[in-house]
């Protein structure tokens, strides 16, 4: 009788212990499905973002906004077709010039070989060191320089002119923007947008 009883024990044990275990397997298969469903949730947000993101850059582009892509030193920019038209490229094909309806205000892209092999540092001091843009007539009110960049705008002539160098590489791409003080909130505004990515394609 007592054996027998210590059997009944050991089996309603082993009985026990399986549930417990078979609980156990089934809980930890309902947390892998539930990461599984987080994991591809979250992966259909980040697909879907992108696609709004592409979706909202072709938009833009296509309303009111072209870009223009020089093949010399491969660089892009984008500009308002509405208010700026391009006018043709330079002469040696180093960028293009783009102009308002009666060519008072205009924006330049352009890139240059790094011909003197200098650093960003160098370029900048060699551009703003006698507080006129190299030596012009362009008096500088503004200049700084960070990482492989630097940007300097002043006053010419009855102007506000503003230029943006970015040194990738071995070529230095320049953005020229020179304007009338009445335009100064637009082309605030296409300074902010255009220096976001140039020289970027």
């Amino acid at each position: 009788m007592r054996s027998t009883l210590i059997v009944i024990g050991i089996a309603l044990g082993f009985g026990m212990y399986s549930c417990s275990e078979e609980g156990n397997v089934d809980d930890l298969r309902a947390k892998e499905l539930e990461l599984k469903e987080r994991e591809l949730e979250l992966r259909e947000k980040e697909r879907n973002k992108a696609k709004d993101e592409v979706e909202e850059k072709s938009t833009e582009r296509s309303s009111n906004w072209k870009f223009y892509h020089n093949q010399r030193y491969d660089f892009c920019v984008d500009y308002p077709s509405d208010f700026l038209h391009a006018t043709g490229e330079s002469q040696n094909e180093d960028g293009n010039t783009f102009a308002n309806a009666n060519n008072s205000s205009e924006m330049r892209a352009s890139g240059m070989y790094n011909a003197l092999d200098q650093t960003i540092a160098d370029a900048f001091k060699a551009a703003t060191e006698k507080g006129k843009y190299y030596d012009d007539e362009r008096v500088i009110t503004y200049k700084q320089q960070k990482g492989n960049w630097f940007v300097v705008s002043g006053k010419y002539n009855e102007s506000i002119f503003y230029v943006r160098t970015v040194l990738k590489g071995d070529t230095f791409y320049t953005l020229y923007f020179e304007y009338h003080s009445s335009e100064t909130k637009k082309f605030a505004e296409i300074i902010a947008r255009v220096g976001k990515k140039f020289p970027d394609c």
